[in-house]
């Protein structure tokens, strides 16, 4: 029987931003969930908890990541991203996400509780244990968000047969207008990326408006994280280089001399406004809400005046 509790009823695709969203998993976004085995934390440097699950009963295992609640915000980055793959039909350039939850304080103490502390023997720190924050004011209200992910059972993040499809993929995602921003192993399983924690998707306010030198080094950085975890993990596991051969497009795009405007497809390149049922909305949202100036506090601006006198 699926477990129900308050909440937006129906929720809504997240996040609630112009661009490309994830639905819920279930109806309500709330589930039993029964919490199998722990498979990372932030300790291990990761940006969330993740766990092998099994949800509402279901026969399959599913892989749960957790995270906080914009367009920065680590679970608002994945939906977007994960959101994307799911318009064009390519949910195939990564390991699949099915959808989001919200935990229930009991299932969030629940994780607190069997994962222990994040850091653990550091003496120093009180709060350091799952879910802290739940004792902050400012975020004790808002329940854990979760996305829902195929889980992956090859340990190995990626064999030397699939570097050729690794970076093929990672090209597939900048043709769709998403740029990862976090390269690494551990982001690998498989084969396949496995996090968009970090990923700008377009419409994005920071690939609209970045100073083109700064948007140079972010571009750049894709395909140099790339080859440089290729390697790292290569040389680790002792590949014979003379046999695995990293692309050279690849190696082209590290060094900004692709032919294929320096470094790889740019991401900006990406039609998204033909997603959009309503532009006109969109683009009020973009020119009159998203960069509207704050309105001024009178009372704060005569206390600096006062300060100034």
């Amino acid at each position: 029987m699926e477990f129900t509790a308050p909440g937006p009823v129906p929720p809504s695709a997240l996040p609630r931003l112009p661009g490309p969203k994830l639905a819920p998993f279930t109806p309500t976004a709330y589930a039993d969930i029964e919490f199998i085995k722990e498979l990372g934390k932030p300790s291990e440097d990761m940006d969330s908890f993740v766990w092998k699950v099994r949800i509402n009963g279901m026969p399959s295992f599913y892989a749960l990541k957790m995270l906080y609640l914009d367009y920065f915000d680590p679970f608002n980055c994945e939906c977007r991203a994960y959101g994307r793959l799911q318009q064009e039909s390519r949910e195939d350039l990564a390991v699949r996400a099915h959808g989001y939850l919200m935990l229930t304080r009991e299932q969030e103490l629940e994780v607190a509780q069997r994962s222990g502390p994040i850091n653990p023997g550091d003496e120093d720190d009180d709060d350091d244990d799952a879910f802290c924050r739940i004792n902050e004011p400012l975020v004790s209200n808002r329940p854990v968000h979760a996305i829902v992910k195929d889980l992956v059972t090859d340990q190995d993040p990626f064999g030397p047969g699939q570097v050729d499809d690794m970076w093929d993929d990672l090209e597939g995602l900048h043709r769709l207008g998403i740029l990862v921003r976090d390269i690494k192993v551990g982001n690998y399983l498989g084969g396949k990326l496995i996090d968009f924690s970090r990923a700008w998707t377009v419409p994005h306010p920071v690939l609209e408006h970045i100073y083109t030198p700064l948007l140079e080094e972010e571009r750049q950085r894709d395909p140099d994280a790339l080859v440089g975890c290729i390697a790292d993990w290569g040389i680790e596991n002792a590949w014979d280089f003379n046999v695995v051969k990293i692309p050279e497009e690849l190696t082209a795009c590290m060094c900004g001399k692709s032919e294929n405007d320096r470094f790889g497809t740019d991401p900006r390149r990406y039609d998204w406004r033909r997603w959009e049922v309503d532009i006109e909305a969109v683009d009020h949202f973009w020119q009159h809400e998203l960069y509207a100036p704050a309105e001024p506090d009178e009372e704060e601006e005569e206390k600096w005046c006062a300060t100034q006198a």
